[in-house]
């Protein structure tokens, strides 16, 4: 790389920034993304248990015991998968933070005229596989959540 210009200096220093504060902007978005994350499907699977506990309180209202244990297992398994949408959460947006801040000391070695690469591919591909990872369990949290309804449902009528 050759000797910057101040303009380009000067475009090159904005992109470093740019990036720093778009890392810094990640690891805000991990803390938010994983509160929602695991606030609503707590809630919903952690829900089904309270319902439970106050149908299971009333032996005379359980129609089928081994149906209400299979509940409270579905609705467990859905909150464990809500704590790994936490996890997986949490390790995409610090791996998209880590690939911008790679791009930052990119941009900033650019700046310099420093001829030094900074690849954030790596980085990448590990956050698209916790973001996939984040929407399976999801996915199954929310499946969990339903199939510990019905039988929960089965449990009481």
């Amino acid at each position: 790389m050759g000797q910057l210009t101040d303009e380009q200096r000067a475009v090159a220093e904005a992109d470093a920034q740019r990036w720093w504060d778009s890392a810094n902007d990640r690891l805000r978005f991990s803390v938010e993304y994983a509160q929602a994350g695991i606030k609503s499907l707590f809630i919903a699977n952690g829900g089904g248990i309270l319902a439970l506990l106050t149908f299971a309180g009333d032996a005379d209202k359980i129609a089928e015991p081994r149906a209400l244990f299979w509940s409270f297992v579905w609705f467990g398994l859905g909150c464990a998968c809500a704590l790994f949408v936490y996890i997986a959460g949490y390790l995409s947006q610090s791996h998209v933070m880590q690939s911008e801040y790679l791009r930052s000391r990119q941009a900033t070695a650019d700046a310099l005229g420093v001829a030094r690469e900074y690849d954030p591919s790596e980085t990448d591909r590990l956050s698209e596989v916790a973001e996939r990872t984040g929407m399976i369990c999801a996915i199954v949290s929310l499946s969990l959540f339903v199939l510990g309804a019905l039988v929960g449902l089965d449990a009481i009528t």
